[in-house]
Order: structure tokens, then C-alpha cells, then sequence
């Protein structure tokens, strides 16, 4: 036997006589432990991974592994009791992968695919925006009147006079500068083709005839694109997701089983239906069916959100909501089909399915194991009122007027001009551009010498001049309000909460600190001193 062959049967030998498992593996093979807590290694990715999606905006890398290792010993005591195989809790990870599954296949199959990039839409405002045109026109909806304007109208004069005289009628519409985007297709080819001076029509669009006069006709114009372009790309997007929407909802008709019994749903009204049609299958996709019941409830979801209270729809309009509860039903069935059956949490989505799923087994166990235990009464709530009064309690105000200015010969006339009689207010708009208007101030947020000079004052009074840093002010008092607690009744909601936060923090703390105290804890201090640097410095990056 060769010499390497038996070196690798002498390890195999000593791995397994080691009871090598695979979590030790990671380790022995080049996982870089940063954190192991029991039997688990995390490694620096690991970390990095953690702190992406357990972050919180304006927060900042923890100096220590202390809310890492909280988490994992939480989640690892959760998954000992059980809590990962709880109807709720597979329930909850199963909506968040249709949910982020549904996303994701939407950016692949959608999003992904549209360009918005400057050659893109201004191409789409040269075909779409462009020309503009500056429009007039007389409207009726009868044949003959239009045929009896156009054949009085010889010139440009002819149809201002028949214009001025309609307008009181409403016949007559200044549509002022339309766009290829804004006209209806059944008066796109005639008004488009147009040029400046030309009077058109009768041209018809639903009931209605035209007699047009195009004003003035412009071209493409960079200040024009200017101006529009995020209109352009906003309508441009909208238009390319309906149509790769469709494009996908096609491809997948054809990957799975669809039927829709459309006799069955011709029947599907409001009214009570019979017991054979509300129990029967109408729309099928793979093995997930809609029965007549099912139909029912959301057509009267789609009435009672398009129509007001006691108004009902004609046959026609009942029969397109019924069409959209068809095309929205299997839609929805089919594109939650592909996502999962592209099963994303193994791929695209696996670091945050991962960490999802231990995030919730978290709060699993807080809100069935430590939530339970935390209480407060009313006398509770009564008593954290009274012990931190002080913090309820709105601080010493004042209403006043501040005259201000850094030139001292100025302040000086101002306060004469007062002193003599002059109004207050019409002093100050001589010295303030805008004049100056009363203004509630707490004392603490005033500077010391102006609270010094209000001490002594009384409602109605006028200060002396008051110096602070290189400014001169001159205050009248209006009102003072003293220092005032907001009423238990106004704060109790607010109090109860903040005491069930407090009183679940010390239980969660002490928890863990039994967890701590069985548990096998061991933390790289330098590894974790890096990744916090690194951190750090991306963050840095970020803001620059």
C-alpha cells in the first residue's frame, strides 16, 4: 500500500476515533474563530453578517461581543426548548420567505431588467414627449354643429371669434401645450402630424368632436428634458414593470397547470350563492384552488373598495371585476410558485434567511419565556410618576419680544426712541428687517444675562440693554409660565410603558446571566477589536 494512501486511512482513523464533528471541522479546516459559545464557532464572516442585518440605524459596533453572544446563547436556548419546530414560529419564517422570495423575484425578473440610464430616457422623450403642442379647440357632441364650425372657420381669426364666443358655453377649451404622451391614440396620428397654423378636425374621441387649431408645434430641447426627466423615467419605469410582468406571468401559465372554470364564475354575483357553487373549484394553479365561496368574498372586496356605500355595479363592470380577481388570483399564485420554487433562501437570500430564523427564535422566547414574567400595576405606574416627577415636569418659561442687533449706537437710539413712549413693536421694525414677533422660551435656553435681566421683570416691562458675546438685545416681557407637571392621566400610557421596558430589560438580564453561567463562552477580544475598526472605517466611507 503506498505511503500517502496509508498517512490518509491513519487520519481518517483518527478523526473518527476523535468523534471529529463537523461544527469543530469549521475550526480545525481554517474557520477563524472569533466568538464560540457551547458548540458553536462564529467566525469573523459570521460577525460581519450579524451586525448587517441586526443593526439598527445610528448605531455603532458594539465594543465587546456581549450583544452577539446574548443573541446566540438566546436563540441556541430557544432551539433546546423546542421553540423552532412551534406551529407559530414556522408559520412566521414561512411568511417571511413568500414575502422576501416575492421580492427578490420581482428585482431578478422585473426591476433588474429596466435601464434608466440617460440614453435610455431621453430616447423615451424623444418618442414619447415630443412634439410638444401648443392646442385649441371647440367640442360638442353633436356631428352636425362640429361640420357647421369647421366650415365657418376660414382662418385662424375665424376660430379666435368662434373660440370667445363658445368659452361662455363651455364648447371652448385652451388645452395649452400637450404632449405625444398625453394625447388619446384616437387623435395621436391627425394632431401629430400637424403643423403650426393648422386648423383640424372634426376628429371624434369618446362621443365627442374636435375642431382643433395647433398654436404652436416644438421639437426636442435638452431645457425641456431637463425639466421632465424624472417624470419621463417615473412613467417609463411604470410601463416596462407591467410589461415584464406580463412577459412572466405568460412564461410561468405555460410552466404550471392553470384552469379557471369561466361558466362557474359567470354566475358569481353579490347575492347568497348555492351551496354547490360556493363549494366548487373555480380557479385552479398546481394543487392551490379558489373555491366559488373564496371568488365571492374578495369580488365584494374589490365592489366595496370602487364603489360607495349602496351603490352597485353594472353587469359590464361586474363582469371586469370578476376578470381582475381571475388575472390577480393567479398571478399571485403563480409568481409565489416561482419564487419558492427558486428557492432563494439557499442562495440570493440565505445570510438573512439564516439570520431571520434565529432572530425570531429570540423573540420567540422573549415574548413566551421573559414577557410573561414582567408586571406592572397601575400603583406601579402611580409611584415611577411620583419617583421621577421631575422628568415629566415641562421647565420655567417665558414669553417675550427680543429686539436685537451688534451695533451698539443703533440699540442705544432704539432703546431711547422706547424709553420715550414709542411703540415696542414699531421700534423694532426699524431695527429688524422683518420686524420681531412674541416668542416662548424656556429659561434654561436662554443665555445668563438675558435670564438674569427677566429675574427682576414684570409682565409688560421693558429690559435695559443686555450685552452677551458681541450682541445687544433689548427684551419686553409678556407672559411668565412657571414650571409645570404634566398630568398623570396625560403621561400614564407613556409611564406604563417605559416601566415594562425597564422591568423586561433586568428579567431578560438576569436570564441571561443563568444562560452565561452554564454556558461555554470564549471571545476573541483582538479578532473583535478588528472587525470593529473595520467596521468603522466603512461607516466612515459611508458618511464621506
Amino acid at each position: 500500500m503506498p505511503m500517502k494512501r496509508k498517512r490518509w486511512i491513519l487520519f481518517l482513523c483518527l478523526v473518527m476515533a476523535l468523534g471529529f464533528n463537523i461544527r469543530a471541522a469549521g475550526a480545525f479546516f481554517g474557520k477563524s474563530s472569533v466568538v464560540k459559545v457551547n458548540d458553536e464557532v462564529f467566525s469573523r464572516e459570521d460577525i460581519v453578517k450579524w451586525w448587517r442585518f441586526w443593526r439598527e440605524k445610528g448605531m455603532k459596533f458594539p465594543a465587546t461581543a456581549e450583544p452577539f453572544v446574548d443573541w446566540a446563547l438566546l436563540s441556541q436556548e430557544a432551539r433546546a426548548m423546542g421553540l423552532d419546530e412551534e406551529p407559530s414560529y414556522k408559520r412566521k419564517i414561512q411568511v417571511f420567505l413568500e414575502v422576501r422570495s416575492l421580492l427578490q423575484l420581482r428585482y431578478d425578473e422585473v426591476d433588474s431588467k429596466i435601464g434608466l440610464s440617460p440614453d435610455i430616457l431621453w430616447k423615451e422623450y424623444e418618442k414619447n414627449y415630443v412634439p410638444r403642442l401648443r392646442l385649441k379647440a371647440l367640442e360638442t357632441n353633436k356631428k352636425s354643429e362640429a361640420e357647421a364650425w369647421r366650415k365657418e372657420i376660414r382662418s385662424k381669426e375665424d376660430f379666435d371669434r368662434l373660440f370667445t364666443s363658445l368659452r361662455q358655453k363651455k364648447k371652448a377649451k385652451d388645452f395649452g401645450w400637450e404632449r405625444p404622451v398625453t394625447i388619446p391614440k384616437a387623435l395621436k396620428k391627425a394632431l401629430l402630424s400637424a403643423k403650426p397654423g393648422d386648423i383640424l378636425g372634426p376628429l371624434v374621441y369618446r362621443k365627442t368632436y374636435f375642431i382643433f387649431w395647433v398654436r404652436e408645434r416644438k421639437g426636442s430641447d435638452k431645457e425641456d428634458y431637463r425639466k421632465i426627466h424624472r417624470d419621463i423615467a417615473v412613467r417609463f419605469k411604470k410601463r416596462e414593470t407591467a410589461r415584464l410582468t406580463g412577459e412572466l406571468i405568460a412564461r410561468l401559465k405555460k410552466k404550471y397547470t392553470v384552469k379557471v372554470d369561466k361558466e362557474a364564475i359567470g354566475k358569481i354575483g353579490l347575492e347568497e350563492l348555492p351551496e354547490d357553487l360556493a363549494k366548487k373549484k373555480v380557479v385552479e394553479v398546481g394543487d392551490r384552488s379558489m373555491t366559488g365561496a373564496q371568488f365571492q368574498v374578495q369580488l365584494k372586496k374589490d365592489v366595496k373598495l370602487r364603489y360607495r356605500k349602496g351603490e352597485t355595479p353594472t353587469p359590464e363592470a361586474l363582469e371586469r371585476l370578476r376578470e381582475g380577481v381571475v388575472d390577480n388570483t393567479v398571478s399571485q399564485t403563480l409568481t409565489m410558485w416561482e419564487a419558492l420554487d427558486r428557492h432563494y433562501e439557499k442562495t440570493k437570500l440565505k445570510d438573512i434567511y439564516e439570520f431571520y430564523k434565529r432572530q425570531r427564535l429570540v423573540r420567540e422566547l422573549e415574548n413566551k419565556v421573559l414577557w410573561p414574567g414582567v408586571k406592572v400595576t397601575d400603583a406601579d405606574v402611580m409611584r415611577y410618576y411620583r419617583d421621577h416627577l421631575k422628568d415629566y415636569t415641562r421647565p420655567a418659561r417665558v414669553e417675550i419680544v427680543v429686539i436685537r442687533t451688534r451695533d451698539e449706537k443703533l440699540i442705544r437710539k432704539t432703546y431711547k426712541r422706547i424709553h420715550e413712549g414709542e411703540d415696542f413693536f414699531e421700534v423694532a421694525r426699524d431695527v429688524m428687517f422683518h420686524g420681531v414677533r412674541p416668542e416662548r422660551r424656556a429659561l434654561k435656553d436662554l443665555v445668563p444675562e438675558m435670564v438674569a435681566t427677566l429675574r427682576s421683570m414684570k409682565p409688560g416691562d421693558v429690559s435695559p440693554i443686555v450685552k452677551f458675546k458681541d450682541w445687544f438685545a433689548i427684551v419686553k416681557l409678556i407672559r411668565r409660565y412657571p414650571e409645570q407637571a404634566h398630568p398623570f392621566k396625560m403621561v400614564a400610557k407613556h409611564l406604563k410603558k417605559t416601566l415594562l421596558k425597564e422591568r423586561f430589560t433586568a428579567v431578560r438580564k438576569a436570564y441571561l446571566e443563568k444562560l452565561r453561567k452554564r454556558s461555554t463562552i470564549e471571545v476573541d477580544a483582538e479578532a473583535w477589536k478588528s472587525i470593529k475598526e473595520s467596521q468603522e472605517k466603512k461607516d466612515e466611507t459611508k458618511k464621506g
